[in-house]
């Protein structure tokens, strides 16, 4: 039950999110590339965030993808310890903390679920106000592609599941 509320949550929080933005940086990359070198034919994505005491927002952005496509985002370069969420059109949610290495997120979707307009969300981890620039690497592939060989496990899948969350010590992030 209490899984329930936690996905429920994180859904709204993501839909009203979506729906607040509705000025949100489109992402749309024509291509789906084969190439098999990591980040290779990346779409190369600045963005900034601005932040006042007590009003913190995420930048959010919409990237589209096919059922089936390695899709890959990674923010690459940060003054703070952002936090990447991808949320599919049909409810399922990625999100990734330190995978890139050095307080930079990681996400790769092995096998989009869906084809439409996928919701992403660069913020500080610990949701606090946060002025600073960023720089994300969207790109998509073929599937099966090795850019998304190891891929980010969904956090909340569509039919309200959760997958079970692997507790990370503190010392870790």
């Amino acid at each position: 039950m209490k899984t329930n509320l936690i996905t429920l949550s994180v859904l709204a929080s993501l839909g009203a999110l979506a729906a607040s933005h509705a000025g949100a940086t489109i992402m749309y990359d024509p291509s789906v590339s084969t190439a098999t070198g990591i980040g290779a034919s990346s779409v190369t994505i600045n963005g900034s965030m601005t932040d006042i005491p007590d009003f913190t927002e995420p930048w959010v952005g919409e990237l589209y993808a096919q059922a089936g496509e390695c899709v890959r985002l990674a923010v690459i370069t940060t003054l703070f310890d952002s936090e990447l969420t991808v949320a599919a059109p049909n409810g399922t949610v990625f999100r990734d903390d330190d995978s890139g290495g050095d307080l930079k997120p990681l996400v790769r979707i092995a096998s989009a679920p869906v084809t439409g307009w996928y919701t992403v969300q660069v913020a500080h981890f610990s949701g606090v106000p946060v002025s600073a620039n960023f720089t994300l690497k969207y790109a998509r592939y073929n599937g099966g592609n090795p850019n998304c060989a190891v891929a980010t496990a969904p956090l909340v899948l569509p039919n309200g599941a959760a997958e079970p969350m692997k507790a990370v010590a503190p010392a870790e992030r």
